[in-house]
């Protein structure tokens, strides 16, 4: 069975890995270090500012659109029982096709095989470009 990391875990992991202790990460990120440690114990939810989280990402040297990015990003919302990612929820709104592709995604009910092979068709063809 594979456990759900939490995003306190995910981020205390990815701080360690990255060489820093609480306080110098803390400081790294512009956070108090009380602050920093109630998140990696799950005692106050995540930041759910995209900027913060961009720089917390950044901080980490994970590089923008990466595994550990999105990562971060999507675990920041899990204790929500429905949300989408801050950096999602701040390109839907700057983006007005958004809205109407997922609504088109959704009105198709496209099973989850359906949407995996969209996103990598698209990505496939992103690549090309």
């Amino acid at each position: 069975m594979v456990l759900r990391m939490s995003f306190g875990q995910f981020l205390r992991d990815s701080r360690l890995k990255a060489g820093y202790g609480l306080r110098a990460f803390a400081i790294a990120i512009g956070m108090q270090p009380s602050n920093l440690s109630n998140i990696e114990h799950e005692r106050i939810h995540p930041p759910q500012d995209p900027l913060k989280l961009e720089e917390i990402a950044r901080s980490l040297g994970f590089q923008k659109g990466s595994k550990e990015w999105q990562r971060l990003f999507d675990l920041a919302v899990h204790h929500k029982p429905v949300a989408v990612p801050p950096d999602v929820a701040a390109f839907v709104a700057k983006e007005p096709g958004i809205p109407v592709l997922l609504r088109t995604i959704e009105k198709a009910k496209l099973s989850k095989k359906s949407i995996s092979e969209l996103s990598r068709y698209i990505k496939e063809h992103l690549a090309k470009g």
